[in-house]
């Protein structure tokens, strides 16, 4: 029996890659998720700012497909959505890179070729055309969660309590006087209160995102553009995303609010409602890696974490990945290791 401690995205898929495997484990989580549970769920395989492909883009697309669909077809319940970007370029070197990388093998799968119909696509701010983008998906992040959580309280694995410190003991692997063979804390932001892995640099990213409802805005596309338009059903659309780094206030503001309809105006000048606005905190780390690994002094005590904006993306392969090093003693990438910042203190 194994202990996931924490059930945002990274304990989620770690939780849905042990039942697959027929690995036994508890899940226990205080159920005030600030992150998962917020983000907006958009799955996007290219960085705008450069166009370049995002990192492991090529490994994270084909296995996150399989596993949400897999996971749809367990709980019984639609959340995973295939969905186009329009990204409109920000300028002139923007869409020349685009013109050179959409005719490359390991790109072309990504960019879709510029036609006539993207340069005359109606918008504000067109100034230098637009292209649209395959293989992104958006995951309805509410519908998931909610939906894993009445999975495991139905298999009675998953039990929500706040997480006592103390009630762990290191020399026996055990938590409240009951052992386990593993522990796994995929805690997100909260992870520096963990007396273990909380000196590891993991930083707290607020961010703020708005829910408008509008009759113009397309439905069939994400729009991106200073900040993203994805269409989330009924003519409501989620908006954003803010940042702002190193707090962990979770209070959504004016200043959020203000920064986010700002930047809309580059997408869009139709009428619109503000339906709701929330604010969630990313786990982020300074090398834009996530986290993972065994405790050097007490290696049943496993991290999971730092997945930062793409944790839909990443944590469904990662969690495989994570458990065939743990499990089975496969090689972990470097790039995610955390022993790569204990190296650094040498």
């Amino acid at each position: 029996m194994h202990l996931i401690v924490g059930s945002g995205i990274a304990g989620l898929s770690l939780a849905f890659s042990m039942y697959e495997r027929n690995i036994p484990f508890k899940l226990i989580d205080a159920k005030k998720n600030y992150s998962s549970l917020v983000a907006a769920g958009l799955i996007n395989p290219i960085v705008f700012r450069r166009t370049t492909k995002s990192w492991r883009v090529d490994d994270f697309t084909p296995y996150l497909a399989s596993f949400y669909k897999r996971i749809e077809a367990l709980v019984g319940a639609n959340f995973f959505h295939p969905i186009s970007i329009r990204r409109i370029f920000a300028h002139e070197q923007e869409r020349d890179e685009w013109c050179k990388k959409q005719l490359q093998s390991e790109y072309s799968s990504y960019l879709n070729q510029i036609t006539s119909e993207d340069d005359a696509f109606s918008n504000p701010k067109n100034n230098f055309g637009t292209g649209t983008i395959e293989h992104a998906y958006y995951v309805s992040t509410v519908t998931f969660m909610e939906e894993a959580y009445r999975f495991f309280e139905s298999k009675q694995c998953i039990h929500y309590e706040e997480v006592d410190y103390s009630d762990f003991n290191t020399t026996t692997t055990s938590y409240k006087n009951e052992t386990y063979e593993k522990i796994f804390f995929c805690q997100g932001y909260t992870n520096a209160e963990n007396p273990w892995f909380g000196s590891l640099p993991i930083q707290c990213t607020k961010g703020e995102t708005l829910t408008i409802h509008s009759t113009k805005l397309p439905e069939d596309v994400s729009l991106n553009l200073k900040c993203f338009i994805l269409p989330i059903g009924h003519q409501q659309f989620k908006v954003g995303a803010t940042y702002d780094w190193n707090s962990t206030d979770l209070s959504i503001t004016e200043k959020g609010k203000a920064q986010i309809e700002a930047h809309l105006t580059t997408l869009t000048n139709d009428p619109y409602t503000i339906v709701e606005q929330k604010a969630g905190i990313r786990p982020t780390v300074l090398d834009r890696r996530p986290l993972l690994g065994k405790h050097a002094e007490f290696p049943n005590l496993i991290l999971f974490n730092g997945l930062g904006t793409k944790g839909y993306m990443m944590a469904p392969l990662l969690a495989s990945e994570l458990l065939d090093h743990v499990l089975n003693g496969a090689m972990l990438d470097p790039e995610v290791n955390i022993q790569r910042f204990a190296k650094e203190k040498k």
